[in-house]
This record gives structure tokens, C-alpha cells and sequence, in this order.
């Protein structure tokens, strides 16, 4: 009866050792639609990490356009300045 007592108290010890350490993150729920809880909400940052995202889209379409632009004023020959009359 004494080793039965010793290896339920060891067990129930060794269980409440195991688990989720630190800070408990609320799951998110399985249906409804949950409050925004604010800069770091899923939501939140999934539309801040599209927003940046079309921003660098746009740069980059700028900055193609822009080389394009500044690639066809080079490759136009240079047209000769015309002597003035004398």
C-alpha cells in the first residue's frame, strides 16, 4: 500500500511539472468575430504587413519606370548644337 501512496504522489508531482510555461496566449476563437486587441492582433499586423508590402510594390514600379526613363534619354544619339551665324 506504501509504494502504491509513493508512486501516485511521485506521479501527480512529475504531472504538475509539465505544461505551458510563461505568458498563456488566448486561442483564437472558433467561430464569431473577436474583438481587435490592438497592435498585435492577427489582423492588425497582417493588414500593416500589406500595406508595406503594396508600398514596396509601388517603389519598385517608380524606380523601374524612373531607370526605364533615364535608359531612353541615354540611348537617344545626341543631336549636334547648331554653330551660331556669323
Amino acid at each position: 500500500m506504501m509504494r502504491i501512496t509513493l508512486a501516485l504522489l511521485a506521479g501527480v508531482s512529475l504531472l504538475g511539472a509539465c505544461g505551458l510555461r510563461g505568458d498563456l496566449v488566448r486561442p483564437v476563437p472558433l467561430w464569431g468575430n473577436p474583438p481587435n486587441e490592438g497592435p498585435n492582433d492577427p489582423r492588425t499586423l497582417k493588414a500593416a504587413e500589406d500595406k508595406a508590402k503594396a508600398e514596396k510594390e509601388e517603389q519598385k514600379k517608380r524606380d523601374e519606370a524612373a531607370r526605364a526613363a533615364r535608359e531612353a534619354s541615354q540611348s537617344q544619339p545626341a543631336t549636334p548644337t547648331p554653330a551660331p551665324p556669323q
